[in-house]
């Protein structure tokens, strides 16, 4: 479930140059989000990160790292602050 102003980044939109090797070294990495994933208003998800499957990430959270299944997490950058849950798209 994805709620609005949700960025989810592959790339550093510019070239990060070593300047000993010539060498870029900020290449993109892909995103992975499982099934089963809420993702609260203005969350920024970056390149590398692997969201598991039934997680929640909080709003105004950025995901600079991957967050387990059955997770709730948030914050800047994202943590783990509650395991083990789930979540239904009614209200019970």
């Amino acid at each position: 479930m994805l709620a609005y102003d949700i960025e989810i980044r592959t790339g550093d939109s510019h070239s990060i140059i070593d300047l000993n090797t010539h060498n870029r070294i900020n290449y993109a990495q892909n995103v992975k989000i499982g099934n089963h994933v809420w993702l609260c208003a203005d969350v920024k998800i970056l390149k590398g990160v692997t969201i598991g499957k039934n997680s929640i990430i909080g709003t105004g959270s950025i995901v600079t790292k991957s967050i387990p299944d059955n997770c709730i997490a948030a914050g800047i950058p994202a943590k783990v602050i509650h395991n083990n849950v789930t979540w239904k798209r009614p209200r019970i």
